[in-house]
């Protein structure tokens, strides 16, 4: 779960309340780096510390994992197929196009469906619905 959590943070592109109210500290120092600006260096986690990275312009060969690694691949412009992680997966097809519903996991279904238009306050993990609202902002 952490893994996909991760991986969903590398969605934000909005923003509603700050990176700060996130309590994991890697997930927050992720969350200010890709949207308030930070550097990636106060990451402790090396892959997404490595996808950080990537998501501010370097490779996605530094990631260790194969499914974040294609993962930030596919986000670069190749498919989704072959990530492993089907709820991975399904989250990058729904950034493709497709819709959330294939998503089975329910704080992951309604992260992509807030990131589509809907609210937040269906997510009822915590660093999820914060990381969710701070992309709204």
């Amino acid at each position: 779960m952490k893994l996909i959590f991760a991986m969903l943070l590398m969605f934000s592109g909005y923003t509603f309340a700050s990176c700060s109210s996130i309590s994991d500290s890697d997930q927050r120092n992720y969350c200010q780096a890709t949207q308030e600006g930070s550097t990636c260096s106060s990451i402790r986690d090396s892959d997404l510390r490595a996808s950080c990275e990537a998501e501010k312009g370097s490779t996605c060969s530094s990631i260790h994992d194969s499914d974040q690694r294609a993962y930030c691949e596919a986000k670069k412009g190749s498919t989704c197929s072959s990530i492993h992680d089907s709820d991975l997966r399904a989250m990058c097809e729904a950034e493709k196009g497709s819709t959330c519903s294939s998503i089975h996991d329910s704080d992951q279904r309604a992260f992509c469906e807030a990131k589509k238009g809907s609210t937040c306050s269906s997510i009822h993990d915590s660093d999820l619905r914060n990381q969710c609202e701070a992309m709204k902002r």
